[in-house]
């Protein structure tokens, strides 16, 4: 059986609807994973963060391209004067279109639209070359900061649950790659932290449990 990967990276829930619908009356099998409600371990609330993988059989992959390039057709008088991209400088707009992924398709037809005037055209090894690096930086391993190490350290020694639960997700948080498979988000050095968290935070909590009960 094909495994689902990503085929679209997309940060608007409107357009993975609009985008799903068509693969729904086409026959496209399809799953959302949202990260929005990934546990953010830094408390940062960094919605820039959030994201919704639109995945689909790689053997899909062709036949969605196609869909959506004539199902969603595109036509410079629908865009809106004060649409965005309007004021993107050259250097944004083939960012846009190398990062495909991440826009609606009708707003990276706007990007080639508006770089053809410029007589530019974003040739496809650009295209898969920034796609590639994109892949092997989502694979990276993670470091938290030291902010978060401290936070979770002093709450495990104050006996705390919000300590314990920075232990856990350090040791045991996953995000699902572009294939469809889970990696641990975090390097060995954090998930050894995490461990270390976990052990004082229980003899803390335990400690305290005895002392007032």
């Amino acid at each position: 059986m094909d495994e689902f990967k990503t085929f679209m990276n997309l940060k608007d829930v409107d357009s993975v609807s609009e985008i799903t619908t068509v693969f729904n009356k086409f026959g496209i099998p399809f799953k959302v994973q949202d990260t929005s409600k990934d546990f953010d371990v830094t408390f940062s609330n960094d919605e820039s963060k959030n994201s919704y993988l639109l995945m689909i059989n790689q053997t899909d992959f062709d036949k969605a391209s196609s869909v959506l390039e004539n199902k969603l057709p595109f036509d410079i008088n629908q865009f809106d004067s004060n649409h965005p991209l309007f004021l993107f400088s050259v250097n944004e707009l083939k960012d846009v279109v190398t990062n495909y992924d991440e826009w609606h398709p009708l707003d990276v037809k706007l990007a080639k639209y508006l770089l053809l005037k410029e007589d530019i055209i974003i040739d496809d090894s650009v295209i898969n070359s920034q796609q590639h690096k994109k892949k092997l930086a989502s694979e990276k391993q993670e470091n938290s900061s030291i902010l978060t190490l401290f936070i979770g350290y002093a709450f495990c020694i104050m006996g705390g649950l919000a300590g314990i639960g920075i232990a856990v997700f350090l040791l045991t948080g996953k995000r699902t790659m572009s294939d469809g498979s889970k990696q641990y988000i975090y390097s060995k050095s954090d998930r050894n932290h995490g461990v270390y968290m976990l052990l004082c935070g229980a003899i803390c909590l335990t400690f305290f449990i005895f002392k007032y009960t």
